[in-house]
């Protein structure tokens, strides 16, 4: 009996599941009812249950009228657009919010589901698709962090990882890893390392970096730990999404007033001689203009060209040009990453008042050796690098000459064709990865030579070495000691007035050694902060006489020193989602040094030697002056969306070094002058907001800021000052106040054929001298616009890819003439002419306009070659107008005639072979 119990039992379990089938079909029609009464009624109807939170669907009506429908397919209809959604369970049906049901493991083979309620296919959920993508064998690398033996805990732990490229075993910057379960990541810096907070777990974690392949990978945390991911390098013909491997390469989280320039958009530019020029490509931004065409130096924000600092792996260069501007100072094909920063400027950069340039070299290939160059008409130049050790170190050896005396030679003008211009100049790069360490050693020297026939000669370089050491003392904390030094020199021989003519010689030497640490804490926290202390030392030579006829005096212009120590601490943090704030403050005390003799004057009278008082005598090694400067840094990043912010940044900056140069320009023969007993070191105040967003659809990104930036203590030089003539620096100097403002626009577009970038900026640079008297004021004490106040300046930059072989890349370039000082009439005393000028910077000399074009060819695309060549066509400005540089005048028969003087006045037509061991994606 009791047998037959339990088979009747079973039987009508069978008949029952049979008769509750979710794909049974039925009859409904049912107008604007509410939810549960529709429920309750297909219940009735056809005996399947549906179990749902009321709460969830008390404002839901059904209108549904179908005379054959599955009640799965009638629950779906009733419930769609509310965000619900309806699975089968055990021949019910279970209503759930944020996806359905998984009742099973999915299977790892690659198969589609069948709808068990009307047989139509079904596509898995997202968490479903994920789950399989993240476990399944062979697609997924899996990463392990931690030991499992401290179990899985509900701690947060520190995980440190670092990112290398395949193929070269580089340390990739600002490659980024999200994590899909925390809808956040993190951002390699510039050694290839990043650090995230997370809890013990399993997470689908994404590599990415522009031009790479993304990597997904299976992360496994059990405690805090270190984990080290390579990816592979992909060529991309035409990119229809961009993808930011860098924040700060996302117009809409980078800090504000950061610049950062891409070696492939260094690569497309025109130039005028061939060779690739990152600072040439930082004259197209909005915000920074050049001095003058074959000139080095650089304005920013209305700033001086002494108030920038280029830093290339942490070593000064003081001038960055070779043959007066033409050519860049460092070859950038070893160049890897390039920044500038002229609105908020990090706590642990210091020393300048408009921006800082930073260069991050390659490393070399850590996995073969490999060798690239290219040959103009002008320069050549040539790459050679590989595995020292392979994976663990590596070296790279740059060089490059020019051999341009065969030009000069083909000009009929005799001053021109017996003259002399080249430059040389090396690197080298040396790494080795410890375990946890690793350890840097990079090297350059520059050299350039330049005769005008007997008249002048020039010769300078530039030299310089670092060595870093980087230490990872736990997941959450690294740090840094960095050694620096650097020699900047230069030797001048004027002949072209033999009763005047002169040499002279000058070096300046940087000696530094920074500590610095990245600590990230548990938290939502960022810190950053080390300590710095330099010495500068200045040998500003002694001035000669050159030839039997020079009447010149031989004057020592002395030696000076100076010290600077530094301490800083910066943090960033995510306050909430659409909310980071950057805060930083950093102290330097600055401190000249003797041995030193100092003139005092007599109350109320010029700085001049007429008026010396008395003296102070300063022993070697004793403080001349002490000078302390706290800075603060701050930038707010608001998102308004997730394709728009709002960013206010403020800085104060200080200078303790000047350049004592009457023009505009870096020249070769410029000195540098330390602050001391009377020259005090300047200080800028800087506050600018702008509005950033991108439009992902077509690949834009637009920008809009605004600025203000007054400084104080700011040198500007007297009228007729002559710095080879006398020691006291403070007769030819005048200090006052600055101020600068301004609006900068930009509209780029990335990821396309077409492609490249919109800058426009409107900007004032005004100076104020005025110390009360006629004799320490300039201009009457009236403002005046500044020698680099340029109202506007427009820069359009086009690039065009036809294929993967063919690219074209074209540049505008306009911008309004600099200030410049007018003579008005000449008169005469006792017989002797007199000019009278007007007031300072009154006028200005005609616009300047441009156009650039070149045509890249790739050599053929196959993947196994040994050697990819490319060709390089290039025409400098293609109009062939002639844009004055400057303007000067004569006096002839008794009257003052105005000539423009021009650099370039013709196109110039360069052809660039490029050559390198491997294919076309090969570096």
């Amino acid at each position: 009996m009791k047998t037959l119990l339990i088979i009747t039992h079973v039987l009508l379990r069978i008949l029952s599941f049979q008769d509750t089938d979710p794909g049974k079909k039925i009859a409904c029609h049912y107008t604007d009812v509410a939810f549960t009464v529709f429920c309750d009624d297909l219940t009735r109807h056809s005996g399947v249950r549906i179990f749902c939170d009321e709460s969830w669907v008390d404002q839901v009506k059904v209108t549904l009228h179908a005379d054959s429908i599955s009640v799965f397919s009638a629950v779906e209809n009733a419930i769609r657009g509310t965000g619900l959604s309806v699975s089968v369970w055990h021949n019910s049906l279970l209503i759930l919010k944020g996806g359905k049901l998984i009742s099973a493991l999915p299977s790892f083979e690659s198969e589609v589901a069948e709808n068990i309620a009307d047989g139509k296919t079904s596509i898995l959920t997202e968490s479903e698709e994920r789950y399989i993508r993240g476990r399944k064998p062979g697609d997924a690398e899996v990463i392990t962090v931690g030991k499992s033996a401290f179990g899985i805990g509900d701690v947060r732990v520190k995980v440190l990882g670092k990112v290398t490229e395949v193929e070269t075993g580089e340390p990739m910057i600002g490659a980024t890893m999200y994590v899909e379960e925390l809808a956040s990541g993190a951002v390699t810096d510039q050694n290839g390392f990043l650090s995230i907070a997370m809890k013990p777990g399993k997470y689908n974690v994404r590599f990415e970096f522009m031009g790479f392949e993304k990597k997904p990978c299976l992360l496994e945390v059990f405690s805090s730990g270190e984990f080290k991911v390579e990816m592979k390098k992909v060529v991309i013909s035409i990119q229809e999404v961009v993808i930011y491997g860098d924040r700060q390469n996302n117009i809409t989280s980078k800090d504000p007033g950061l610049e950062k320039i891409s070696i492939k958009t260094v690569r497309e530019i025109p130039t005028m001689m061939g060779e690739r020029d990152i600072l040439k490509v930082s004259e197209m931004l909005p915000g920074i203009v050049s001095v003058g065409e074959g000139s080095s130096g650089l304005n920013v924000r209305g700033g001086s060209s002494d108030q920038n600092v280029f830093y290339i792996n942490k070593i000064p260069v003081y001038n960055t040009s070779h043959l007066f501007g033409f050519f860049p100072a460092f070859n950038s094909d070893i160049v890897k990453d390039f920044s500038v920063y002229k609105g908020h400027v990090p706590a642990k950069f210091g020393g300048r008042l408009s921006s800082v340039f930073n260069i991050i070299t390659r490393q070399g290939n850590r996995k073969r050796y490999n060798l690239h160059g290219g040959i103009n008409p002008v320069t050549g130049n040539l790459t050679v690098e590989g595995p020292l050790i392979k994976d663990q170190s590596s070296f790279l050896i740059s060089a490059r000459s020019s051999y341009s005396d065969w030009i000069l030679r083909q000009i009929k003008d005799p001053v021109i064709s017996e003259s002399s211009a080249r430059f040389n100049d090396v690197a080298v790069s040396l790494n080795y990865d410890f375990k946890k360490s690793q350890l840097a050693v990079f090297a350059f020297n520059s050299y350039d030579f330049f005769r005008l026939s007997d008249i002048n000669l020039y010769q300078y370089s530039n030299r310089g070495a670092s060595l870093n050491l980087r230490h990872t003392f736990s997941a959450d904390l690294q740090g840094e000691l960095s050694l620096i030094a650097a020699r900047y020199g230069f030797e001048t021989v004027d002949k072209q007035e033999p009763p005047v003519a002169y040499q002279h010689g000058y070096e300046i030497d940087h000696y530094e050694a920074r500590l610095d640490f990245n600590h990230h804490t548990l938290g939502k926290h960022a810190l950053e902060y080390g300590a710095g202390f330099l010495l500068n030392k200045l040998d500003r030579g002694t001035v000669l006489p050159f030839g039997e006829e020079s009447l010149t005096s031989r004057v020592e212009l002395g030696k000076e020193r100076g010290t600077e120590g530094s301490l800083y601490v910066s943090d960033r943090v995510d306050i909430l989602p659409w909310l980071n704030i950057a805060l930083g403050v950093r102290y330097s005390l600055y401190v000249p040094f003797g041995p030193k003799t100092v003139y005092t004057y007599l109350p109320g009278t010029p700085l001049d030697e007429r008026y010396i008082d008395d003296s102070l005598t300063f022993g070697n090694n004793k403080p001349i002056r002490w000078y302390s400067s706290p800075e603060l840094r701050a930038a707010i990043n608001i998102a308004t969306d997730q394709d728009g912010a709002v960013k206010l940044a403020f800085n104060q900056m200080h200078q303790n070094i000047f350049m004592l140069n009457n023009t505009i320009t870096i020249a070769p023969n410029t000195q540098w002058k330390l602050a001391d007993y009377y020259l005090r070191p300047a200080r800028s105040n800087q506050v600018s907001l702008g509005i950033f967003r991108n439009y992902p659809r077509g690949g834009w990104e637009t920008s809009a800021e605004i600025f203000y930036k007054s400084t104080d203590h700011f040198p500007e030089f007297r009228d007729g000052a002559d710095f080879l003539d006398d020691t006291q620096v403070e007769s030819q100097v005048l200090q006052g106040k600055q101020r600068a403002y301004g609006v900068e626009l930009s509209v780029k577009r990335n990821g396309h054929k077409l492609g490249g970038w919109l800058a426009y900026t409107w900007s004032r640079s005004l100076s104020e001298i005025n110390g009360g008297q006629a004799w320490n004021s300039t201009n009457g004490g009236e403002s005046y616009p500044s020698n680099y106040d340029i109202p506007h300046a427009f820069n359009t930059l086009i690039n065009y890819s036809l294929n993967r072989r063919l690219s074209m890349s074209t540049v505008f370039t306009y911008q309004s003439g600099r200030p410049i000082t007018y003579p008005l009439s000449v008169y005469y005393i006792d017989g002797v002419p007199v000019t009278d000028y007007s007031k300072r910077n009154k006028y200005n000399i005609p616009d300047y306009f441009r156009m650039d074009l070149s045509v890249t060819i790739e050599g053929n695309l196959r993947k196994n070659k040994m050697v990819h060549s490319s060709f390089v066509f290039s025409m400098y400005n293609l109009t062939g107008r002639k844009n004055p540089y400057s303007v000067y005048f004569k006096s002839e028969e008794g009257k003052i005639n105005s000539y423009k003087y021009s650099v370039i006045g013709v196109p110039v037509f360069t052809a660039t072979w490029i050559f390198k061991l491997g294919n076309y994606a090969s570096e």
